[in-house]
């Protein structure tokens, strides 16, 4: 690191204190004339420019009258710049992806958006999909609400699909494709890689897009890394430890379980332990977690499909304004939290004391757990076996490591009662390599887990890993100096 980063970063520890926050008034959204304050918001989200059933501004709007600060549409390897994108209005097709518009979700969309253009030709009607400029022209709102670009770049790795790993991963904040997504389909198709290169590669095609840019605030990260069938392991991740964020909760797979894994399950949870345990012992930056719906399908925009996975999970960040540059300081920082349906008031972590503080506001007729999650240093961070799945139906053969159940392990578990607020706290012993807390509620998930087996069963709140200096290394809040 250079002397002007170490500076930068030692003028906003100053500024910030101790973990860098000030209280904030509680609960994702609310205000502060203090300091900081939490803005809630999503991150992964389609729309017919790819794969999904709506117009984009009824994702926009679903969200934004949802009570969300903040948005952005992800489409696969597409970013809505063609100002002369027409959709036929017609019953869709059962097909991958969407060729066409519901007449229904038409309707809804004419409703909610009077001066929408269309036309017929003939019998035929279509409608003008609008681009994301005039999307973010349409939407933002300085201080209330703000819409960022984004896009999913989606791989597949293999020569069919049934022997096939798909790797997705998140930009937000650039305006424009990275060159392998705009030279694809939907799906690029790969034979000659992996996932840790393909990883590697598209983080280095996003930041010289960022750069050709002049670098404006921007991040990159891992989706659903068990989606379709433990495609990206712990060890693509520990690959590349400049990965800073991943999916710890996003719909998953409902092909992912199997019976020879541990019955914890090969969870999005031990996946990040796995990650941040490495991690620590080589002095890397910790991976922090993202939540998001994925969202194809949406409340009130017409479609006779359920809006399944949307109000499932989303963040919450504690930022000083509602800007790119804001929030995304915040989560490198780590002042931010995952949520599967729990919201905290409040997170702080003490870096003198080691000591990480969680608050969750009461809530009528339910109950919390709070859980305190770390891996010892003397833990064997290795796979300790490895699981050999083999082909069956659509699933392709996978080879699945095993870890110890040292990684993330549950050291501090407080239980509070029905409409009892949650407070707990944990302080880092001398062999902690790290500390997170989840906090686990009575309620079921909003996500049936009928349908997406690697979810969570309960509402959960996830902070993010904090660590103490370590071998003579010393950390601002996780940045390594």
């Amino acid at each position: 690191m250079t002397r002007r980063e170490f500076a930068g970063l030692a003028a906003g520890a100053a500024a910030f204190g101790a973990l860098g926050i000030t209280r904030p008034t509680m609960g994702a959204g609310s205000r502060s004339a203090e300091g900081p304050r939490w803005y809630k918001g999503m991150l992964h989200a389609h729309t017919c420019w790819s794969d999904g059933w709506v117009m984009p501004e009824q994702a926009v709007a679903a969200y934004k009258n949802g009570g969300y600060d903040f948005f952005s549409i992800t489409d696969h390897n597409r970013f809505g710049t063609d100002t002369d994108r027409w959709m036929e209005v017609a019953p869709v097709p059962n097909e991958w992806p969407p060729s066409t518009i519901d007449p229904s979700v038409f309707e809804a969309y004419l409703a909610a958006f009077p001066d929408a253009r269309w036309r017929t030709e003939g019998d035929k009607t279509y409608v003008r999909m609008s681009t994301m400029a005039e999307i973010a022209a349409r939407f933002n709102a300085a201080g209330r609400f703000l819409f960022m670009p984004g896009c999913e770049v989606t791989t597949r790795i293999g020569p069919t699909a049934n022997a096939a790993r798909d790797i997705h991963m998140n930009y937000i904040g650039l305006d424009a494709l990275i060159p392998r997504a705009a030279e694809s389909g939907l799906i690029e198709s790969r034979t000659d890689t992996t996932v840790a290169a393909v990883i590697r590669e598209t983080r280095d095609q996003v930041g010289h897009l960022a750069a050709k840019k002049g670098n404006p605030p921007h991040i990159f990260f891992v989706n659903h890394p068990h989606w379709r069938y433990y495609d990206v392991l712990p060890t693509d991740i520990i690959a590349n430890p400049d990965i800073r964020f991943f999916e710890v909760c996003n719909t998953g797979s409902t092909w992912a379980p199997e019976d020879s894994l541990p019955k914890d399950g090969f969870d999005n949870d031990r996946f990040w332990d796995a990650v941040n345990a490495a991690r620590c012992k080589r002095g890397e930056r910790l991976l922090y977690g993202i939540g998001t719906d994925d969202t194809h399908m949406y409340p009130d925009s017409g479609t006779t499909r359920c809006a399944i996975t949307y109000g499932d999970a989303w963040i919450g960040v504690r930022a000083a304004a509602l800007t790119p540059a804001a929030l995304f300081a915040a989560m490198k920082n780590g002042d931010f939290y995952a949520s599967g349906g729990v919201d905290f008031e409040d997170i702080q972590f003490d870096r003198r004391t080691g000591t990480l503080s969680v608050s969750v506001p009461a809530k009528a007729g339910v109950s919390y757990t709070v859980k305190f999650i770390t891996t010892k240093s003397g833990a064997n961070t290795e796979p300790v076996r490895t699981v050999e799945l083999p082909q069956q139906d659509d699933r392709p053969a996978r080879n699945v490591p095993v870890y110890s159940d040292a990684v993330g392990a549950v050291v501090k578990t407080v239980a509070f009662g029905s409409g009892e607020t949650a407070c707990a706290s944990y302080t880092l012993a001398a062999d902690d390599l790290y500390v997170r807390a989840r906090v686990e509620s009575d309620e079921p998930a909003t996500y049936p887990d009928a349908i997406s087996k690697m979810h969570p069963p309960m509402k959960v709140g996830w902070t993010q890993p904090y660590r103490m200096e370590r071998n003579g290394i010393r950390y601002i809040h996780d940045v390594s100096v």
